[in-house]
């Protein structure tokens, strides 16, 4: 096909042969759509000044050079393995700001809790006390004690229930 025609009647056609044959060479999408487009560019600007009485064929040649610069040039670039690890050991923002909302929500519903019920959890969960050196210590029984722990515990879940839904109702 001689190139007196313009572009728009000859490239649609072109393109889908061209995208065949690059497709049987280079595996990457998006490599194949970087050598047809230059490939294209390359055969318009050649066909303005040039007379081509192939195009299929002057493409395919245009095309697997570039192919062949493309593996060239990938060879000649030093290649590492992509470390999957984070390189610092700090958590990253987002996961800062949940920890503080958590925690905001967390403080909330201690700060709702009867003194007592309170105090009673803020031993055993985060001092680590035993029932009965909690009851020694505030005149309670093992079993009072464990009822003030199991009712913050349910105190505790149902407030950061009703903040997560919260959450979840602001975020959609």
């Amino acid at each position: 096909m001689a190139t007196g025609l313009p572009e728009h009647f000859w490239v649609p056609q072109e393109r889908g042969r061209l995208m065949q044959f690059v497709a049987g060479k280079v595996r990457d999408e998006a490599v194949r759509e970087d050598v047809v487009q230059e490939t294209l560019a390359r055969l318009i600007s050649y066909s303005r000044r040039h007379a081509v009485e192939n195009l299929t064929g002057l493409a395919r040649a245009i095309a697997t050079n570039l192919i062949n610069d493309h593996f060239r040039a990938a060879k000649a670039r030093p290649t590492e393995e992509i470390d999957t690890d984070l390189a610092c050991d700090q958590p990253l923002p987002e996961q800062i700001l949940m920890h503080r909302q958590r925690l905001d929500v967390f403080t909330d519903a201690l700060k709702g809790m009867p003194p007592l019920r309170r105090e009673v959890l803020i031993r055993r969960r985060v001092r680590g006390e035993t029932c009965e050196e909690i009851g020694k210590a505030l005149n309670l029984s093992p079993d009072a004690v464990e009822k003030h722990i199991s009712r913050a515990l349910r105190q505790l879940h149902d407030h950061l229930e009703k903040a997560e839904k919260k959450r979840v109702k602001y975020d959609s």
